[in-house]
């Protein structure tokens, strides 16, 4: 075992990160968070009633019958069947011929699709919402490779564009873990020094921003489509703040020949406003002054929420997929179609952290 992945070694926590002058708890992102996301989960969710499509053997139990190690069933002795499979108990009481059935272990290649878009490097709880993503796509990561899968990821924000093909290696996907770091502090620096850079450029250049950012979420999604080979699972880490009727067609042919799972990544301030009173606003170039005592302006607001968290979670059901939503505080909650609800009788069941245990990562 190399000593990255050794956990008692001291590389492998975070603890020392908090003990630095500069550190910026909730805000700066490190290896050594990614690194404990291994032992120290984020969040847990149902399994998909997929349907693996790939042909490559693996440790992921697909629907397929074959010669797997998992008993499945019995049935009665057809044409071409492999006689060493019989059950003669079954066959000495019926007095007919039957055959076991086992699962068969199929590879399952795993996607996570991260968004690290402005609008995710803001939080007023514990954490950026754009930290919290990268939290869990490197939780997503340890557990995939567990599971004896492939682990990639996308990774999508307004000045770039990462991609990195599924592999089961482990020198790979520290690559990766790298890779997200150094692009989760790259975003962080751009997005608050444009912030600044907006107030002398003038309107225009933050409306010509603005227009970019659409469609970034649509054009990684259909880079997506060419990268998710048939059968893959695609996580996608995203506030959904660009989840128009484009974004929609494009994951609608996604889920076609994968399963998705999409999390939604929020703050408490954007479900509910705080007290009311006054309070002062700025979008990087305009300011201005936010009024909460209205009670009606605040329903509205609650409301327009969450008619946003039932509009996503309806399509990734409606698209047998799943639904995941996190703030952060690390509330969550999950949910899936009724016909996966049957099938999967085992629900995660992980509570919200606490701040003690926040602050060890």
């Amino acid at each position: 075992m190399s000593s990255w992945s050794n956990l008692s070694h001291s590389f492998a926590s975070s603890k020392a990160d908090f003990d630095h002058p500069d550190f910026r708890p909730g805000i700066d992102l490190t290896l050594n968070q990614l690194l404990d996301t291994r032992i120290k989960p984020i969040i847990q969710w149902l399994d998909p009633n997929s349907r693996v499509k790939t042909s490559r053997v693996g440790g992921f139990r697909s629907r397929f019958k074959g010669r797997g190690m998992d008993f499945d069933e019995v049935r009665m002795y057809q044409m071409g069947d492999d006689i060493r499979n019989i059950d003669w108990k079954v066959t000495a009481r019926t007095g007919k011929a039957h055959t076991k059935l086992f699962k068969e272990e199929r590879e399952r290649p795993v996607f996570v699709l991260i968004d690290q878009m402005p609008s995710m490097f803001f939080g007023t709880a514990q954490v950026f919402k754009s930290l919290l993503a990268s939290h869990i796509a490197g939780q997503l990561m340890w557990q995939t490779l567990a599971e004896g899968n492939r682990f990639g990821a996308l990774i999508f924000s307004e000045n770039n564009h990462l991609e990195m093909k599924p592999s089961s290696s482990r020198r790979h996907c520290m690559r990766l873990l790298n890779r997200i770091v150094e692009n989760y502090k790259q975003n962080l620096h751009h997005c608050y020094s444009d912030a600044q850079q907006n107030k002398s450029s003038g309107l225009d250049q933050a409306i010509n921003n603005e227009n970019l950012r659409k469609n970034q979420f649509q054009q990684s999604l259909k880079r997506l489509r060419y990268l998710a080979k048939p059968g893959s699972l695609i996580h996608i880490v995203s506030d959904f703040n660009q989840f128009d009727e484009q974004s929609q067609r494009q994951l609608s042919q996604l889920s076609q020949h994968t399963d998705l799972h999409c999390v939604l990544v929020s703050d408490p301030i954007e479900s509910q406003l705080p007290p009311a009173g006054f309070y002062g606003i700025s979008d990087g170039v305009n300011q201005g002054i936010l009024n909460t005592n209205g009670h009606q302006f605040r329903d509205d607001y609650q409301t327009n929420f969450q008619k946003k968290c039932q509009q996503i979670k309806q399509f990734a059901i409606s698209h047998r997929g799943l639904f995941t939503s996190i703030n952060t505080n690390f509330e969550r909650f999950s949910a899936l179609d009724s016909s996966a609800t049957k099938a999967h009788s085992r629900i995660g069941s992980a509570s919200p952290l606490s701040k003690t245990s926040m602050e060890k990562f």
